[in-house]
């Protein structure tokens, strides 16, 4: 049978297991440390193998056993959760998930590239010696009522055993799961007493299907394990199959309730218990006349202690004979909320719909051409459903940013470590959504910019101390939508970035000549440059500036931006501002000499006739409502004759900047899918890709982001220049 596709889910779930646990243990504010958080830690664990048990994979059931061991002591109280411990734990889930990808492959080979999972063991038992000196203490005497440890029972005696009634849902083998796994897993809890095979009714033979599974167990498992292990075994099938766990010593009440729940004659079910001495003749008789009178085991109950307090106790747990669902279960599957899709069938779904918007604005074209009143009513209908079902698309592809977020406080906390400085990360926005598609390529430029922020931003705290500043530093991240836009911040209160350093380096390399007047923001944008850098020395981590053109070609990569503020002494934030998604956008068609151009919508904020004698003039302003606005002509831009008729000035904006671009026709609005252009063209500037137009025709789509920048630098010049003139005629 091919379980290549559970194994799939198991490590793609196992992984995501470990990445809650690494926020658990670094999230201090949402996760904080009381029991409830401690209990998360250990059914995180304790699911991670339990689950690598039912695939076999011994390597992973060591290791994860051993952390699990740890964390349960943690939630019992037994260890405090020290920084070091968080440290520990935090490189033990490090080794789980090398473990988790190596078991992709040769395990035995794992095992032997994997050394350092020794070293980890031995901190790991360090935390358990109390534990075993514990162990080997003489036991203390036990109570009437308790349950006799698993290992004085002899052999054949069952009494003192869990009793588990297994029925397995018909299809377990088809969903990927073999059930002697379960038995496999379970001799490790124990040692297994008794075990019988019950079979169902079989169909007759020319129906029969030897895919479909016929059997169910019962079980007699001696184990010191508690409920939460033995029925965790079972936590992936216990939806679908029908599991009984009764625990030593149960009433006789649970008895009949587990029998009632399996649908079988009563007298059968007894007659199994009776058979391997789960009960007596005397109470399987007692239940069959349906006389529970107690027995002497369950007359006078031993008082719990404080430490046996913790729920569900033996006793408590046998009047729910099915075992119950574990957190990390229920939010693993969701309650059928969400379902795993493969991420390539998601982006052929939306190059599907890119075509259906491109046929939907063909249908409307030849409806308007037409003139069929019902026609075009109906054809507003379709593109109304088409225009919902592209939205309800791209959400699909929309993942919060947390994605992303979730890697830094890791590695803010190990870098504080090195550096010995006190740093506090911030998180905001967290839940602001952003197209998959961006979230790798954006996560190396965030972890160079934090990496810099921590390591040359804030100072040390003798520095911030005489600053008048707090010891510890924050870096803050924060995301939001703006405009069709999403904006990621970056913000560190540390020194800040040195204008006349970075000027003087930019002097000094040749990339500026000396007595260039640039503003606040050009100058920022300096270290951007290739290979740029003011860092004193550069740092193992990080040197402001060394790699920054990375940064930026990744990010103009995504038709992003970056802006950067900064103040001497108060600290930097680096503004990230991308596209909201890479597909397919809301746009507005124009015309410049008969050629079709696409802008986004969502970036326009009207449209105005082109002043009379605008062109002419030197400064490339147009006045709207008082406010000079700089504006570019793409006649002009693009090396066309001038125009003979009127024009249109569309005034857009991106982030605080806003501007006018000069067009020769309005054409309306349109739904635009995105093309890129191919690598020939990449260097192109104000151009950020194509698209196919409703007759069939391409049309190029609009950088208004760059055509912004260009118009505003081109008035700067200018401004610069008539500066410059005045000053050398001054007398």
């Amino acid at each position: 049978m091919d379980i290549s596709k559970a194994k799939a889910i198991f490590f793609e779930e196992s992984r995501e297991l470990c990445d809650a646990l690494e926020t658990a243990l670094l999230d201090p504010a949402t996760f904080p440390p009381n029991v409830e958080t401690y209990n998360l830690l250990f059914r995180t664990a304790h699911t991670i193998k339990g689950s690598a048990g039912i695939f076999g994979l011994e390597a992973l059931v060591r290791f994860a056993h051993v952390v699990e061991n740890v964390l349960e002591r943690l939630r019992s109280g037994q260890v405090s959760l020290s920084d070091d411990l968080v440290s520990l734990l935090l490189s033990c889930n490090d080794h789980l998930r090398r473990l988790l990808d190596a078991s992709d492959g040769d395990e035995a080979q794992a095992l032997r590239d994997l050394p350092e999972g020794e070293a980890l063991l031995a901190g790991l038992r360090r935390y358990q010696q109390d534990a075993e000196e514990s162990a080997a203490a003489p036991p203390a005497p036990a109570s009437p009522g308790a349950a006799k440890p698993a290992h004085d029972a002899p052999a054949g005696c069952v009494g003192d055993c869990w009793q588990l009634s297994l029925r397995f849902h018909p299809d377990i083998f088809r969903h990927g799961f073999d059930p002697l796994s379960f038995v496999r897993y379970l001799e490790g809890l124990g040692a297994l007493r008794h075990s019988e095979l019950v079979w169902r009714e079989w169909p007759p033979l020319p129906m029969l299907d030897a895919t479909e599974c016929f059997f169910g167990l019962e079980l007699s498992l001696a184990s010191e394990e508690g409920w939460e292990r033995v029925a965790g075994t079972f936590e992936f099938i216990q939806e679908d199959s029908l599991i009984g766990i009764l625990p030593p010593h149960a009433p006789l009440a649970a008895f009949r309730e587990l029998a009632e729940r399996l649908g079988e004659p009563l007298a059968v079910q007894l007659e199994r218990w009776r058979r391997r001495g789960a009960l007596t003749d005397a109470e399987a008789k007692l239940l069959e006349r349906g006389d529970e009178a107690p027995t002497a085991q369950d007359a006078e109950p031993a008082p719990l202690a404080a430490e046996d307090a913790s729920p569900p106790t033996d006793r408590e747990a046998a009047a729910q004979p099915a075992a119950p669902q574990s957190g990390a279960a229920k939010s693993n599957r969701g309650d059928g909320q969400y379902i795993r899709i493969e991420a390539g069938k998601l982006d052929r779904l939306i190059n599907r719909v890119g075509e259906l918007v491109i046929a939907a604005s063909g249908t409307k074209l030849i409806a308007q051409n037409r003139g069929d009143a019902e026609l075009l009513e109906s054809v507003a209908i379709i593109n109304t459903l088409v225009e919902s079902i592209r939205d309800d698309a791209l959400t699909l592809r929309m993942v919060p940013v947390d994605e992303i977020f979730s890697r830094f406080p890791r590695m803010v906390r190990e870098v504080s470590r090195q550096l010995g400085k006190a740093i506090h990360l911030e998180i905001k926005g967290a839940d602001t959504e952003i197209d998959k598609s961006m979230v790798e390529k954006l996560t190396d430029p965030l972890m160079h910019i934090v990496r810099n922020a921590v390591d040359h931003g804030l100072e040390p705290a003798q520095q911030r101390l005489a600053a008048g500043k707090p010891e510890q530093g924050t870096v803050t991240l924060n995301a939001y939508h703006d405009a069709g836009s999403v904006v990621v911040e970056i913000t560190d209160d540390g020194g800040g970035i040195n204008r006349d350093k970075v000027l003087a380096k930019a002097v000094e390399r040749g990339l500026v000549t000396d007595g260039r007047v640039l503003s606040d923001q050009e100058i920022l944008q300096l270290i951007l440059l290739p290979g740029f850098s003011t860092a004193d020395a550069v740092s193992d981590l990080s040197g402001r500036g060394v790699g920054m053109d990375v940064v930026k070609r990744n990010i103009e990569a995504l038709r992003g931006e970056i802006e950067i503020q900064s103040q001497m002494g108060e600290g930097s934030t680096f503004r990230l501002r991308l596209p909201l998604t890479l597909a397919i956008i809301d746009g507005f068609r124009v015309e410049v000499n008969d050629s079709a151009l696409v802008m986004p919508l969502d970036m326009m904020i009207e449209c105005v006739d082109m002043p009379p004698g605008a062109m002419n003039q030197h400064t490339r302003q147009v006045n709207l409502r008082g406010d000079w606005l700089p504006f570019v002509s793409l006649r002009e831009l693009f090396g066309l004759p001038p125009a003979s008729g009127a024009e249109y000035v569309v005034i857009v904006h991106y982030g605080e900047n806003r501007a006018g671009i000069v067009v020769d026709r309005l054409m309306g609005e349109v739904q635009a899918v995105i093309k890129p252009l191919g690598e020939i063209f990449k260097s192109l500037r104000g151009i950020s890709g194509s698209t196919i137009l409703g007759n069939g025709k391409p049309a190029l789509v609009l950088d208004i982001p760059q055509l912004i920048h260009h118009a505003c630098r081109r008035e700067r010049r200018w401004i610069r220049k008539q500066t410059e003139t005045l000053v050398n005629e001054k007398p």
